[in-house]
Order: structure tokens, then C-alpha cells, then sequence
């Protein structure tokens, strides 16, 4: 099959190619890599970041009518308005259900459609300007959370606990964001996890339910630890209510990530996705369970029915970690090397060392989860032993920064 891939998510790229597909990639310039000249692909088309879906669907009509496409397939919600174009203008199938993302991805209407099935949720409030943000914050009462309404990687997200709290808050959020929409929500106290599922039809398997650490002032994820260590009744709450919420929405022949806390009321929703789970969350289940997610969902995205191939019980080998890296500080430092790496590498537990800054770029201000510099993936006989590893190997690397040099 020759498939038009749009967007990133270049692991599911390699399983279609494992899969003997033909790939064109499609691409905006900011999420184009040198390495995709030499990837798997055919052709790789770049446009600009700004470029408008028209311009991609012309792009994409031009190049199959020399070389058909048989289907158009992406990973990223970001892409998916561009692929329901191009699908429509070459006539060609995709799966993607871009109605479904909008249902999920606004905030706001997510809140709605909640409420409209009865599903438990939290107090919320969409307001557009300074004014009406601060009359959200409080009529919904402190402690709330204040959120662009269609971000994604804690992208503005801010805690309000005290009235002090509250410049400081609309200034993470920004102006832009706070001219387009953003929604203030109670805030729910507990812990906070993720499930990975993949619906076929009408049906919902859930693969994994994932524990998620954050940091408390930014509410950038730090690490991910699968099983998450929950009790049986906590287990069969969380995994019903979010089956309940899948349904809800209209999932169908994708996967999910869905993220909730679990309140002392029981399980409330944060926020969902028709896509797959990010921060290496689809590795730590392969780890774990030996389900390679992105297998299933690069075979999914083709049209192919993956419902005989989930195995009828999913166990659970071993425990697997992720943990960040996210040292913070003025731009003005530029990093100069990271030391450890070949140690932590070494450790017997650990399964990879992910750098995710090159010398030479400058230091984070860490904001939302594309500030963090690194990450560790490792492996225990259960979840707290998994996370030490983890830790352990994270700590071992140093970040050595130096001023940037002002000379002209």
C-alpha cells in the first residue's frame, strides 16, 4: 500500500515500513529532522509551519497524480484538519476522525458533553479576556486551574491556590491565550494517571493504566511508571469510568489517551485524546507487557482490523519507568556537554538514555514538556523498584551550562 504519512510520530513510520508499506511524508519545516532524507520514505515534502490546508491538499493532489496514493495516515491531533483536506480532495480513506478531535480537544465542549451523558467531571468555566477570566476564577473559588482550552504538554497550565497567585498565573497563561479562550476549572486533589486504549468498532481494550508525576508549580510530567500501583477496586473504578467516557465521545477504530485524577470521589477526567500517549508512555507498555502499541496503531491507521491481534489477557511481565530530566534557568546559558550518560547507560536495569538537547542549544526555562532535557527508561519487578532505577540513572547525568558569549 502506499500510504501519504502527514505529521511525526516516526516510530509508527518504521512499523508501516515493517509492514512493507510505501511511504510519502508530509511535514511542517519546525518538525522536519535532517534524518528523514535518509528515512523511510519515498519523498519527503516540507512546507512552511504556516502553510494552510489548502496549500498541503494541492501539494498532496499534485504529487498523486503522478504517484497514487492508496491512503493518508497521521499520529499528531495537530495534523489531523490537514488530513481530513487532503482525504477529501484525492478521494482517498484515512482513519482519523477529525469530528472526534474536536469533541476532545476543546476543553470547554469536553466539559459539556460530560456533563450532558452524567458523567462526574468538575466545576468549569470558559472565559474569553482579563475581565471574564478573573470573574471565572471566582465563581469557580479557589483552589482552580487555568488552561488554554485547546493546548496540549501542560502548554499554560497554572495553578490558582491564593488571590496572589493570580497575575502570576495569567502571565504563564499568556495574553494570546487569554484573548482566545481558556477555561478555569476547580482543581482536583489526588493522584493523577493515564489509560492507554485502543478501540476497534464499538469496543474498547484497555492496554494500560499508567501512574503520572508532575511537578507541582508547572505541571510539566516528570515521570510515568506502568502498572500503575493501584488497588483492584481503584483498577476496575478507573478503567469503567474511562470505558464510560469512550463511549460517551464515540471512540471508535483508534486509540486513546486519557488522563484523570482519582479524586477522593472517585475517578474525574483531565483531559483525553484520540491518539496515542506521548513521553515514551507506548514503550513503557511494550516494556511491561510486551504489546507494541505502536504496531497495533500504524496497522490501525491503514484500515487494518487489529481486534485478533490484542492478545484475550493483557499481564503484565514487569514494571517499567520513565523519568526526566528538566534543569531550569535563564536562556542566556548555553549547554556544553552532558556528562553521565555512558555511565547511566551501564546500569543493568536501564533499557535507554534519551538526550533531548544537543550542546550548543540554550538553557530552559522549563514552561510545558518540550523545556525537558532528558530522559531515562527503566525496568524493575514492580512499580516503586522500576521509578528507583529509573531515578537513580536520571541522577547520574549532569547538564554543564556556560553564559552564552555576547561578543559581536
Amino acid at each position: 500500500m502506499r500510504v501519504l504519512v502527514i505529521g511525526t510520530n516516526r516510530v509508527c513510520h518504521d512499523r508501516l515500513r515493517d509492514q512493507g508499506h510505501e511511504m510519502v511524508l508530509f511535514v511542517p519545516r519546525g518538525r522536519a529532522r535532517r534524518e528523514d532524507a535518509v528515512g523511510p520514505y519515498s519523498h519527503v515534502v516540507i512546507l512552511d509551519d504556516e502553510a494552510g490546508t489548502d496549500l498541503w491538499a494541492e501539494t498532496a493532489e499534485a504529487l498523486h497524480r503522478r504517484y497514487p496514493f492508496d491512503a493518508v495516515a497521521a499520529y499528531n491531533e495537530h495534523t489531523y484538519p490537514i488530513v481530513r483536506a487532503v482525504s477529501e480532495r484525492l478521494d482517498i480513506p484515512t482513519t482519523v476522525d477529525v469530528e472526534l478531535f474536536h469533541r476532545v480537544v476543546d476543553k470547554a465542549r469536553m466539559r459539556r458533553i460530560l456533563d450532558e451523558h452524567a458523567i462526574p467531571s468538575c466545576r468549569f468555566v470558559l472565559a474569553r479576556g482579563r475581565r471574564a477570566v478573573l470573574e471565572a476564577v471566582e465563581e469557580v473559588g479557589l483552589p482552580c486551574m487555568v488552561k488554554p482550552v485547546d493546548t496540549e504538554g501542560s502548554l499554560g497550565v497554572s495553578r490558582i491556590d491564593t488571590a496572589q497567585d493570580i497575575e502570576a498565573a495569567l502571565r504563564r497563561v499568556g495574553p494570546h491565550h487569554i484573548e482566545r479562550g481558556v477555561v478555569v476549572e476547580e482543581f482536583l486533589a489526588g493522584d493523577e494517571f493515564s489509560v492507554e486504549a485502543l478501540s476497534t468498532g464499538g469496543r474498547h481494550r484497555i492496554v494500560a493504566v499508567t501512574r503520572k508525576f508532575t511537578d507541582p508549580v508547572t505541571f510539566v510530567s516528570r515521570g510515568h511508571v506502568i502498572p500503575a500501583p493501584l488497588t483492584t477496586d481503584e483498577h476496575a473504578a478507573v478503567t469503567a469510568y474511562v470505558t464510560r467516557v469512550l463511549d460517551a465521545f464515540g471512540f471508535h477504530d483508534c486509540p486513546s489517551h486519557t488522563e484523570v485524577m482519582l479524586t477522593e470521589h472517585g475517578p474525574r477526567i483531565i483531559e483525553m485524546h484520540n491518539r496515542i500517549g506521548g513521553d515514551a508512555i507506548m514503550d513503557l507498555v511494550r516494556l511491561s507487557t510486551g504489546v507494541d502499541m505502536y504496531d497495533l496503531v500504524a496497522r490501525q491507521s491503514v484500515g487494518e482490523d487489529i481486534s485478533l491481534l490484542l492478545p484475550d489477557e493483557i499481564v503484565h511481565e514487569r514494571s517499567a519507568a520513565a523519568w526526566y530530566a528538566a534543569p531550569s534557568g535563564p536562556p542566556t546559558l548555553t549547554l556544553l556537554e552532558v556528562q553521565g550518560v555512558d555511565r547511566a547507560r551501564g546500569l543493568p536495569h536501564v533499557q535507554a538514555v534519551t538526550l533531548l538537547r544537543e550542546p550548543g542549544s540554550p538553557q530552559p526555562t522549563v514552561r510545558h514538556n518540550f523545556d525537558r532535557s532528558g530522559r531515562v527508561l527503566a525496568v524493575g519487578d514492580n512499580p516503586r523498584e522500576a521509578l528507583h532505577h529509573a531515578r537513580d540513572a536520571i541522577g547520574m547525568l549532569r547538564f554543564v551550562y556556560g553564559w552564552t558569549s555576547t561578543d559581536t
